[in-house]
C-alpha cells in the first residue's frame, strides 16, 4: 500500500528520516481474546497492499494541507513496484523497484534522505505479528462502505493506551486493496486521511509504466537510493571508528528492539548507528552519530504533521529519534537513549 510513500512524497522539501521494521522474537504479555474474523482481515489487507496491481488518483488530507496523487502498484516475480507522482502543487515523484528508490524532486528544494522510505501500510504480518498486536491494540470490523464505486470492509485497528496512533482501513471487497485509510490520534480526531477516488485492477502492467515520468522535466532533480538497509544486526563496531554504541532505556509499552544496524554517515564523518523499536504496527527509528558540529541538528521536539522528532546531544553524540507516533512515545524513548561513561572523540587519520 502506498501511504507510507505518500507521506514521504508530500515531505520531500522538509527532508528528513523515515522508520522501517523488521521484527525479532521477543516476550509479549499474554494477549486477550482475538476476533478471528478481524484478523483474517487484516492479514488478507498487508498482503495484498504488497502483491496486487493497482492504479489509480489519491487524496490525500493532513491537517490543512490537501493533495491529490496519481498511483502505480505493481508487483510481478516476486518484485514490487511502485510510482506516486503529485498532480497538485511542485511537480515531485517517487519509484521504487525491490528495495531501490529514486526521488524526483523540485530544483531548489534541498532534500536529504538517510533511509529509504517504507513500502507498505504494514509491515509484513503474520499471525506471530497480529498475536504481538493484540496486548496494545483492539483490531474490530468496522461493516461496509463504498470508496471510489467499489464495496470495501472496514476494520478499526484501535490503541488500548496513548502511545501510538490507530488506524481505520476499509478494503476493497474483491481484492483486499486499502482503498481509505483514516490515521487517528489517541483521543480519536483523524491527523491523515488517504482515499483513492479512482481505482484499477489491471491484471499486469506493463514496467515501462513505473519508470520516472517527470524524469526529463527540467524542474526537477533526481536523487537515488540504494539498496534497503538490510535487517541484520549492526557488527562490532570496530575501534578506529571510536563510536560506542548506546542502549534504550524505559520502552512504551509494547514496544521492542527489532532491527540494529550501523552505517556510514551521509556526511561521511564517521558512522551512524540505527536502532528501530517497534510494536508489530507502529515503528520509531533512533539514530546516533558523532556530534562534528556543535551548532548541527537539533534539540528537543519537532513536529511535521502525524510525525513527530526528537533531538539531543550527550557528551559528543547526537540522538535523533523519529516515527509516526505521539509526542510523549517519542519524547519517552529519547528520554531513555543511554550512552557509556566515557566517549571517546572521533579518530583522526594518521598524518
Amino acid at each position: 500500500m502506498i501511504r507510507a510513500a505518500v507521506v514521504a512524497l508530500l515531505a520531500l522539501a522538509g527532508g528528513g528520516v523515515a522508520a522501517e521494521a523488521l521484527a525479532t522474537a521477543g516476550t509479549d504479555p499474554v494477549a486477550p481474546p482475538r476476533h478471528d474474523a478481524a484478523d483474517a482481515l487484516l492479514m488478507r489487507m498487508s498482503e495484498a497492499a504488497r502483491s496486487v496491481n493497482y492504479q489509480g488518483v489519491v487524496v490525500y488530507q493532513s491537517q490543512n494541507q490537501l493533495d491529490t496523487l496519481r498511483v502505480l502498484h505493481g508487483f510481478s516475480q516476486g518484485v514490487e513496484l511502485e510510482r506516486v507522482e503529485a498532480l497538485t502543487g511542485e511537480p515531485r515523484e517517487i519509484v521504487k523497484r525491490d528495495g531501490k528508490v529514486i526521488c524526483l524532486l523540485p530544483r531548489d528544494r534541498r532534500v536529504m534522505f538517510d533511509r529509504p522510505t517504507p513500502k507498505n501500510l504494514f509491515v509484513s504480518l503474520t499471525p506471530e505479528r497480529i498475536a504481538q498486536l493484540a496486548p496494545v491494540y483492539r483490531i474490530e470490523n468496522l461493516g461496509q462502505a463504498r470508496v471510489a464505486g467499489r464495496r470495501c470492509n472496514g476494520l478499526a485497528i484501535t490503541p488500548r493506551d496513548d502511545f501510538r496512533y490507530g488506524y481505520r482501513v476499509w478494503a476493497d471487497a474483491q481484492t483486499h486493496v486499502p482503498l481509505k485509510v483514516h490515521l487517528v490520534a489517541p483521543g480519536g480526531q483523524v491527523l491523515e486521511q488517504m482515499m483513492f477516488t479512482e481505482v484499477q485492477f489491471p491484471a499486469q502492467i506493463d514496467e515501462a509504466d513505473f519508470e520516472p515520468a517527470l524524469r526529463n522535466d527540467p524542474r526537477v532533480i533526481e536523487q537515488a537510493r540504494g539498496e534497503a538497509v538490510p535487517s541484520v544486526p549492526a557488527p562490532p563496531l570496530p575501534a578506529t571508528e571510536q563510536i560506542p554504541a548506546f542502549q534504550l532505556g524505559q520502552l512504551p509499552p509494547g514496544f521492542r528492539v527489532t532491527l540494529r544496524t550501523l552505517q556510514p554517515a551521509a556526511d561521511g564523518q564517521g558512522m551512524v548507528e540505527h536502532v528501530v523499536v517497534t510494536d508489530g504496527l507502529t515503528a520509531v527509528s533512533v539514530f546516533g552519530a558523532p556530534q562534528h558540529d556543535h551548532h548541527g541538528g537539533f534539540e528537543g521536539q519537532s513536529q511535521m504533521g502525524a510525525i513527530h522528532a526528537f533531538g539531543r546531544v550527550i557528551g559528543a553524540m547526537r540522538f535523533t529519534v523519529v516515527g509516526e507516533a505521539p509526542s510523549q512515545t517519542i519524547r519517552l524513548i529519547g528520554e531513555g537513549v543511554q550512552t557509556p561513561q566515557i566517549v571517546a572523540e572521533p579518530a583522526h587519520a594518521a598524518p
